[in-house]
């Protein structure tokens, strides 16, 4: 019987930056046969609010630092260090951070996300025009099959 063991030590990680926070992808789904993902989100009280959105992957926050208020449905829950929320998929959701800063880590099934996290991180290094960048935005949400929100839960 073979053993795999994947081991992040502080610091270590790939880092991405969202147009919302700044991640630490600290298990990737090829480092637990697909099945989940773990990430260390690190936000700021004044990063820009994120767009609700529905993701075709469930998903947790489990807050270390600070506060964040999570947008799931029609609901906000309020989190503090030691709370957890789990969403499921196709749930549009969103967070804010309440307090200055916020650390959270983002537990995700499958092995889709850090992918989508690092094509945004792409398109975020990138000089792009406004126009251009939602372009190449909506082209990332369209791959990975994550649903944006239209009328009052979009900017």
């Amino acid at each position: 019987m073979s053993t795999h063991v994947h081991v992040i030590r502080a610091g270590d990680g790939r880092h991405l930056t969202a147009p919302d926070a700044d991640i630490t992808v600290l298990v990737g789904g090829d480092h637990a046969g697909r099945a989940y993902e773990v990430f260390l989100v690190e936000a700021s009280r004044y990063a820009p609010d994120g767009r609700l959105h529905a993701e075709p992957w469930s998903k947790s926050y489990h807050v270390l630092r600070g506060r964040i208020l999570v947008q799931a449905g029609d609901t906000g829950y309020e989190l503090e260090a030691g709370e957890t929320i789990a969403i499921e998929a196709g749930t549009m959701n969103t967070f804010t951070v309440l307090s200055e800063s916020a650390d959270f880590l983002l537990v995700t099934a499958g092995a889709s996300n850090s992918g989508f996290f690092g094509d945004l991180d792409a398109v975020g290094r990138g000089r792009y025009s406004p126009d251009e960048m939602d372009r190449l935005l909506h082209e990332v949400t369209d791959r990975y099959g994550v649903e944006l929100a239209t009328g009052a839960g979009a900017p």
